[in-house]
């Protein structure tokens, strides 16, 4: 009887202590790591060392010119990044010095969801104009009914038997297109041409 109670407690002793060093040795394990993570949250550098210094590496900051308009008798700043025509994109990125991008997709905007802006093509000459003439006039700012960066751009003509003058705002070309003067001819083209506020 005595033989057969050893074998099963040695066997119990053995199986007590196979669990005892697999218990112990996965806390040990588990402390290992719970230190290891430690030593990383009080040493940031060990968690991710910093990239190497490449100097070739372009800059994050991208300027964009400001052009000049008029809006309400009164000089208003924007910026231009994309035109549906080719056209007009590669005649705005002459003349400000910044690509602006081909986006024929600008011309499917709804008529409600743009304002009208107008650029002339002749009458009195100025540099900084995409047209080289007077520069151009938006119908409204940022806060103002009927504002939208998306402009949808109509030509203005002087008539011959006019004497061009500058104008400031849609009412002085609305109205001297019923004197005669000028012709609009309006257009599909439509610029992705925001309105730029100072800080107040």
């Amino acid at each position: 009887m005595n033989t057969q109670v050893k074998p099963k407690i040695y066997t119990l002793l053995a199986a007590v202590a196979i669990t005892t060093i697999a218990i112990l040795g996965s806390q040990l394990l588990l402390k290992q790591q719970i230190r290891a993570q430690q030593e990383q949250t009080n040493n940031p550098s060990a968690i991710a060392p910093s990239p190497p210094s490449n100097n070739n590496s372009s800059s994050s900051a991208v300027s964009i010119p400001l052009s000049k308009g008029y809006v309400n008798g009164k000089i208003a700043f924007f910026i231009a990044t994309d035109a549906s025509d080719s056209q007009v994109a590669a005649s705005i990125t002459n003349t400000t010095g910044f690509k602006v991008n081909v986006a024929p997709n600008l011309a499917l905007t709804p008529d409600s969801a743009r304002q009208q802006g107008y650029d002339f093509v002749n009458g009195i000459k100025t540099s900084g104009s995409p047209m080289g003439f007077q520069l151009g006039i938006a119908s409204a700012l940022p806060g103002e009914k009927g504002y939208s960066p998306l402009y949808q751009l109509n030509f203005v003509k002087w008539n011959a038997n006019a004497t061009p003058k500058i104008l400031k705002s849609v009412d002085e070309i609305i109205t001297a297109e019923k004197n005669g003067e000028l012709t609009i001819a309006k257009t599909d083209i439509v610029i992705n041409s925001p309105a730029v506020m100072p800080n107040k």
